[in-house]
C-alpha cells in the first residue's frame, strides 16, 4: 500500500504546473465523524489542502487534531492524517461525480493498537444543492471488518452569503465500533467574506445495532464511541 501511495505521487507530480491550489484551516467544537466523536467531544484544530487539475484529477490530505479517549495508554494517537486521491467527472451542468480512495494515518495508536486504514468514497454532485456519498473500508481501523455508509446533505442558499444544510447518514460500524449508527444535523454557514466561513449546526443521532458481548460480532478493542446526539456545534473556517 506504501508503493501505492508512492506511484500515486510519482504519477501526478508532472500535472503540478497546471493544478489549482486550494487550502483551508478551520477551528471547530468538536470532530464529529459519522454519527460519533473523534475529538472525545473537545475541540479541534483542522487543515486541509489540494490540487485539481483540468484533466479531473486531484490529490492532496487533510490532517485534524484527535482524542479517542483512550487515556491510560502509551502512545496515544493526537494528529490524524488523511491523504487522498481523486477524479472528478462533469456528465452535464447538473451532474458531477466524484470517486475517491484515502488513508487514514494516525501518529500513534488507539486503545493500544495500530488502526491506519483506507476508505474508498462514491460521490454523485447535483447542481450545488444536493451531494450523496457512499463509502467503503474494507479493513476499518485495522479490526479485520469491513465499515460502509452513506451520506446525502441538501442545501439552500438562503441569501448570497448564508446558506442552510442538512445531512442525513447511516454509518455501519458494529462489526468494529459495537456499534451503527444512523445520524442528521442541521445548519447554517455564513461567509463572512470570500475566503472565511462561519457554520453552527445542530447534531442528532440514534444506534440501530449494538454488538453485545454474548455475540460472535463483539469485538475486544476499546474504542466503542456512542451516538453524538442532541448537540449545537461551532466551526470558523478560514480558506485560501
Amino acid at each position: 500500500m506504501k508503493f501505492f501511495w508512492c506511484a500515486v505521487l510519482i504519477f501526478t507530480f508532472p500535472l503540478l504546473s497546471h493544478a489549482e491550489l486550494r487550502g483551508s484551516l478551520t477551528g471547530t467544537t468538536d470532530y464529529f465523524w459519522r454519527g460519533y466523536s473523534r475529538s472525545d467531544e473537545k475541540p479541534a484544530a483542522q487543515a486541509n489542502i489540494d490540487y485539481e487539475f483540468k484533466s479531473g484529477i486531484y490529490f492532496g490530505s487533510f490532517g485534524s487534531t484527535v482524542n479517542f479517549g483512550d487515556h491510560g495508554f502509551e502512545n496515544r494517537s493526537t494528529l490524524e492524517f488523511r491523504p487522498y486521491l481523486g477524479y472528478a467527472y462533469k456528465l452535464s451542468e447538473d451532474w458531477r461525480f466524484n470517486i475517491e480512495a484515502t488513508r487514514y494515518i494516525y501518529n500513534g495508536k488507539i486503545f493500544g493498537q495500530h488502526a491506519d486504514y483506507n476508505e474508498f468514497y462514491f460521490y454523485s454532485h447535483f447542481r450545488d444543492l444536493i451531494t450523496a456519498i457512499a463509502f467503503v473500508s474494507e479493513d476499518s481501523y485495522q479490526q479485520k471488518h469491513m465499515a460502509y455508509g452513506f451520506e446525502v446533505t441538501g442545501r439552500y442558499p438562503i441569501t448570497q452569503s448564508i446558506e442552510f444544510s442538512s445531512t442525513l447518514g447511516y454509518n455501519n460500524q458494529k462489526q468494529v465500533l459495537q456499534y451503527n449508527y444512523l445520524y442528521w444535523t442541521s445548519g447554517l454557514t455564513v461567509h463572512l467574506s470570500r475566503h472565511i466561513g462561519v457554520d453552527v449546526r445542530y447534531y442528532d443521532g440514534i444506534h440501530t445495532a449494538t454488538a453485545h458481548k454474548n455475540e460472535e460480532l463483539y469485538q475486544p478493542w476499546g474504542f466503542h464511541p456512542h451516538i453524538v446526539d442532541n448537540r449545537v456545534l461551532f466551526s470558523i473556517t478560514v480558506g485560501f
